[in-house]
């Protein structure tokens, strides 16, 4: 069965890691017949949702390697609306891929880590983005990373690897996103990888774009919400 979309970036990866590893990697869920594009279980597909566009900013996704395989990862729907705008890499603590390293290079200066303003970020003397981001060349967007896994490995990624300490980084204070929760959703401020994005364009005024993605992230969550019902389904079953 063929992918019903093009390969994007996060795509590409997942291959490569699945090429290179040594073992499967085995989930809750391996068992259902999944659509090759949007991974969830064919009768959850969701792929007619998608709609590619062009974002204001560029997305790089720096992957803890448990989250790439994830069906339920949300990092990977930014690839999907964004696709030209959206590169994906592997976190190593010591040895960042070498495309990576030129990219960060290259994008000097009009490139920002995302993360929140930790007391240990000010300890190490991190420095602190706001608002407006710095001028930059008008053919340039500014380019965000986003650490991609659960809040346990993205800290790990975050203190732990001195070739980012470097870049500045980006905070979206909680007047923002209590504001964000207050116009888009009812739960407390826990951020899925989609949700802190959408949240991240909500915050530098590209508001349709955060729309969009929330959107897209919210029928995704339906849909696996809907799997896990179907969770006695003996495709679903480990």
């Amino acid at each position: 069965m063929s992918p019903k979309h093009p390969l994007h970036s996060v795509d590409s990866l997942r291959l490569e890691c699945q090429k290179r590893a040594r073992r499967p990697f085995i989930a809750r869920g391996s068992k259902a017949n999944r659509c090759p594009s949007c991974l969830m279980a064919t009768f959850a597909c969701f792929c007619t949702e998608r709609k590619t566009a062009h974002a204001s900013i560029n997305f790089i996704l720096l992957f803890h390697r448990d989250e790439i395989h994830k069906p339920t990862n949300s990092g990977r729907l930014i690839a999907d609306c964004y696709p030209a705008d959206t590169l994906a890499f592997l976190w190593d603590r010591t040895q960042p891929d070498d495309a990576l390293k030129a990219l960060l290079e290259e994008r000097k200066g009009a490139c920002t880590l995302l993360y929140p303003h930790t007391e240990t970020a000010k300890r190490q003397k991190r420095h602190v983005r706001t608002l407006p981001l710095p001028n930059v060349e008008s053919n340039t967007k500014h380019t965000f990373i986003i650490l991609d896994g659960t809040w346990k490995q993205a800290s790990k990624m975050f203190h732990q690897s001195e070739w980012l300490k470097d870049i500045p980084h980006f905070e979206i204070n909680s007047q923002a996103q209590r504001s964000f929760l207050v116009r888009h959703s009812g739960h407390d401020m826990q951020f899925a990888t989609a949700e802190v994005i959408a949240l991240l364009l909500d915050n530098l005024g590209y508001e349709a774009q955060s729309r969009d993605l929330l959107h897209y992230y919210q029928v995704f969550n339906q849909k696996c919400l809907a799997s896990r019902k179907r969770g006695d389904i003996k495709e679903w079953q480990d």
